[in-house]
């Protein structure tokens, strides 16, 4: 079979895109700001996380949410990385506050009819980073470190306005003896409760390990507060609602036997 010479470009820009797709996909989808798109492709998170943060010091583009936006996805990536991990401390948890920049700035030029990014498109990003972010207050709470757990949980609240998030945040204040954390449960705890009861609704993929904390964790506080009816109570809600769940069942067996 013979190829002209335009078929085989054409061959050849499919097979680079089929390569590089991937990568694309880790993009601001929809964004405007190729420089950044390029640097970040090129896994130059260093520049492009520089290049970003100088850009939202910029008069012409401080209420542009996509540097922002940038600027939490190469953050992401440096805490993702154990070398550069070490070199900022402190990536995870900015990659978190310009995350919440973006969605405020994004907030703010829908409001107003300004063009920008479908913020739904990039999604996949703020799913990972949820997820990260989790792994973080999650391994807090194991310390039983319940005031940096629930630091780590505010923090991820101001990004993912989430009861499941809530709730975990209010009840690692209970565990701390920090007195706001009844205030978040009361006024949470119904409204997962009314939220499950039909049994009709699954919990959220992204954040239900946060639910599940919060449950294991209530459960815990109403135990070592020598309440154990309300202790059961709790964790069978849980099991009902996770009855595969292992660390639900290991608490609701240790409440039964």
């Amino acid at each position: 079979m013979k190829y002209t010479l335009n078929s085989m470009r054409y061959l050849l820009i499919i097979a680079i895109s089929l390569l590089i797709h991937p990568l694309i996909q880790a993009q601001v989808i929809g964004g405007e700001q190729d420089k950044l798109f390029d640097m970040f492709l090129l896994e130059k998170y260093e520049d492009c996380y520089y290049r970003a943060f100088k850009m939202t010091e910029d008069d012409d583009f401080k209420t542009d949410p996509e540097p922002y936006l940038y600027v939490s996805m190469c953050n992401l990536k440096l805490h993702q990385d154990q070398e550069m991990k070490e070199h900022y401390p402190k990536a995870l948890q900015d990659a978190l506050k310009y995350a919440e920049k973006t969605k405020k700035y994004h907030a703010k030029r829908i409001s107003k009819d300004i063009p920008t990014f479908v913020l739904e498109d990039n999604y996949e990003y703020f799913n990972e980073l949820i997820s990260v972010a989790l792994e973080e207050c999650i391994y807090h709470y194991n310390e039983d470190k319940f005031s940096k757990s629930a630091s780590w949980f505010k923090k991820l609240g101001k990004v993912e306005e989430s009861d499941d998030i809530l709730f975990a945040t209010g009840v690692n204040m209970l565990l701390s003896k920090n007195a706001e954390g009844q205030r978040i449960i009361d006024d949470v705890w119904p409204r997962i409760k009314e939220t499950y009861k039909s049994g009709d609704v699954v919990p959220n993929e992204v954040t239900k390990e946060a639910l599940i904390v919060g449950i294991v964790g209530y459960s815990r506080y109403f135990e070592e507060s020598g309440d154990t009816y309300k202790a059961k109570e709790v964790i069978a809600f849980g099991k009902g609602l996770f009855p595969d769940n292992l660390k639900i069942s290991r608490k609701y067996d240790a409440l039964h036997n």
